[in-house]
């Protein structure tokens, strides 16, 4: 389905304008009333809140075949309640009236079917981001949210080994966890040693899986993964 529903969508999306967005432009404010849906073709994208303090918090990545923002297309929300910002270098998206993607969702089934896939998935996403940010160690809140990008944005690199696709920083880890960059550069340098994880400058993380089990020993992960 996942082929079928990539084809089609990438056929329905072709027929319409696209716009290319570099790293750190901003495609919608939050609180605006978009006048379109926005589909990507290459890239990914990232929604975030920002606290009182200015202290950035994402809610989410986006990737290519996703469109975005749920909430305003199918009519729950009048306005944007994220910021979506161009994450990857460069960002490419196609600008599709929201009348014409909800009728062309709602003409398929095999799209129709899809859609409700991904927003399952965007569901477990913020259930795995909550659980990680109730931990108190900073330890845990990293190695829960590695856990998460493991499985939302991660792909198979090796046995039990899942390398996570989004080009992330220590700001990134430390805007996802609520801790300071310091903090979250220490704790996954520590994480490195113990063989957690494995990275390098220009290169993505890569998790163990079997060696983040074994740390945290936590019933959640192994129903996740069986």
């Amino acid at each position: 389905m996942v082929d079928i529903y990539a084809k089609m969508l990438k056929r329905f999306a072709s027929k319409y304008p696209s716009q290319t967005f570099f790293k750190g432009e901003i495609i919608i404010f939050q609180g605006e009333s978009p006048r379109s849906a926005y589909i990507i073709e290459t890239g990914v994208v990232k929604a975030y809140n920002l606290s009182i303090h200015g202290d950035e918090k994402p809610i989410g990545f986006y990737e290519s075949g996703q469109s975005f923002p749920g909430t305003w297309i199918y009519s729950k929300v009048p306005s944007a309640i994220y910021y979506y910002e161009a994450f990857s270098p460069e960002c490419s998206v196609h600008i599709v009236p929201r009348k014409d993607y909800v009728t062309f969702v709602r003409s398929h089934t095999a799209i129709a079917l899809a859609e409700l896939d991904r927003y399952v998935d965007d569901q477990l996403s913020l259930s795995m981001q909550l659980n990680a940010l109730q931990h108190s160690r900073a330890s845990e809140k990293l190695m829960y949210t590695l856990h998460y990008l493991s499985i939302t944005h991660g792909r198979p690199a090796g046995e039990r080994i899942r390398e996570i696709s989004l080009q992330l920083t220590h700001q990134d880890f430390a805007n996802l966890t609520g801790l300071t960059r310091e903090t979250a550069a220490t704790e996954l340098n520590k994480l490195k040693h113990l063989g957690v994880i494995n990275y390098g400058k220009n290169q993505p993380y890569k998790v163990n899986l079997t060696k983040l089990q074994s740390i945290l020993n936590d019933q959640y992960i192994a129903e996740l993964e069986s």
